[in-house]
C-alpha cells in the first residue's frame, strides 16, 4: 500500500509540473503573438509618417546612417562653396540637432538623383 501512495504522489507531482510548464509555454506564446501584432501596427503607423529621422531615412533608402549624413554634408558643402546647387537637394531640415527628412520629397530626390546619375565620392557631389 505504501508504494501505491508513493506512486500516486509522484504521478501528481509530474502532472502538476506538466500543467505549470504547459501554462507557461502558452502564456509566452500568446505574449509573443501580441508583441508581433504591436510591432506590425507600429511599423504601419511609421510607414504613414510624413517625416523620417536619419535612422528611418537610412533604412528607407537601404543605406547606412553615415551615408545619409555624407550625402547631406556633401550637398551643403557644394552649395556653400559654389553658391548654387544643380538639381534637387536632399530634403531635410533641422530642429535643434535633430535632422528630419520629408518622406514625400525623398521620392522626388531619389528620382532626380537617379536621372542625373549623381555620385557622392569622398564628401564631394559629382554631377
Amino acid at each position: 500500500m505504501r508504494s501505491n501512495q508513493l506512486s500516486i504522489l509522484i504521478t501528481g507531482c509530474i502532472i502538476g509540473i506538466s500543467f505549470i510548464v504547459g501554462c507557461t509555454i502558452l502564456t509566452n506564446s500568446e505574449g509573443t503573438r501580441n508583441k508581433q501584432k504591436t510591432e506590425q501596427i507600429t511599423e504601419q503607423i511609421d510607414m504613414d509618417k510624413p517625416l523620417l529621422d536619419i535612422k528611418e531615412a537610412a533604412e528607407y533608402l537601404n543605406l547606412s546612417e553615415e551615408q545619409v549624413i555624407l550625402i547631406i554634408n556633401s550637398e551643403q558643402s557644394m552649395l556653400q562653396s559654389s553658391g548654387s546647387f544643380t538639381g534637387t537637394m536632399f530634403p531635410h531640415f533641422k530642429i535643434g540637432s535633430t535632422i528630419y527628412i520629408s518622406k514625400s520629397d525623398l521620392a522626388n530626390w531619389i528620382s532626380d538623383t537617379t536621372r542625373e546619375k549623381r555620385e557622392y565620392v569622398d564628401g564631394t557631389v559629382l554631377q
